[in-house]
């Protein structure tokens, strides 16, 4: 499977979990958009100026609304998003990724992150990389480790969540590396996803504190 078509399916991945985390059914957020949180959300994301040379920007698909985890339901029906947005970036080698949502106060947002960020979201992680991710490529994908680990310091709150697995395409099988971090700070939430392909994606931490400190 050509790297490109590996970039396009780890975008499509990227958003489809994240989209777990707020997709559309009487238990997830209500939304009540305004356009100062929404030009706040786009502020937020990940800039093609906090990267190194060699990462190209992609237009991030579409919410599809069907993305659902078996095990992991949580109700954010109590919270309302009033900004979102999210930008995507590729090169040879893996996909980083930016979801950001903005809540009308920061308890909303406190209240929503708590509430969504529990270990048992790293099965939403492998339940999308053995079906969604592995449908996307045309191959069959098999989990090594898919859990919550100790999160760096990222402003209020943050959370992390790591998976390791294996992808096989057309008989030729690659290693694929994970990370979500996801960390509050003010009235925002932002979800920093690094896919790499035969390794991690370096650097996450430092992207993340960048984002924070544009979060309010």
């Amino acid at each position: 499977m050509r790297r490109s078509a590996f970039v396009l399916v780890a975008a499509v991945f990227a958003f489809g979990t994240a989209a777990a985390l707020a997709a559309t059914d009487p238990r997830d957020e209500q939304e009540r958009l305004r356009p100062a949180d929404m030009a706040l959300a786009r502020r937020t994301t990940l800039k093609a100026t906090d990267l190194a040379s060699g990462w190209k920007r992609m237009t991030a698909p579409s919410e599809d609304g069907d993305s659902k985890c078996p095990g992991f339901d949580p109700d954010l029906s109590a919270f309302t998003i009033t900004g979102k947005a999210q930008s995507v970036f590729a090169r040879q080698g893996g996909v980083v990724f930016s979801v950001v949502e903005v809540y009308p106060t920061r308890a909303q947002a406190s209240g929503d992150f708590r509430t969504g960020t529990k270990p048992a979201f790293a099965k939403c992680l492998r339940h999308a990389f053995e079906t969604d991710f592995a449908r996307g490529a045309g191959g069959t994908a098999k989990t090594m480790s898919s859990r919550m680990v100790p999160a760096p310091r990222i402003g209020e709150r943050s959370v992390l969540y790591r998976l390791a697995g294996t992808l096989t395409v057309r008989g030729q099988t690659i290693r694929i590396y994970m990370d979500v971090l996801a960390f509050q700070r003010g009235r925002s939430i932002t979800a920093l996803f690094s896919t790499g392909f035969g390794g991690p994606i370096r650097g996450q931490t430092a992207l993340a504190r960048l984002i924070a400190a544009r979060m309010r």
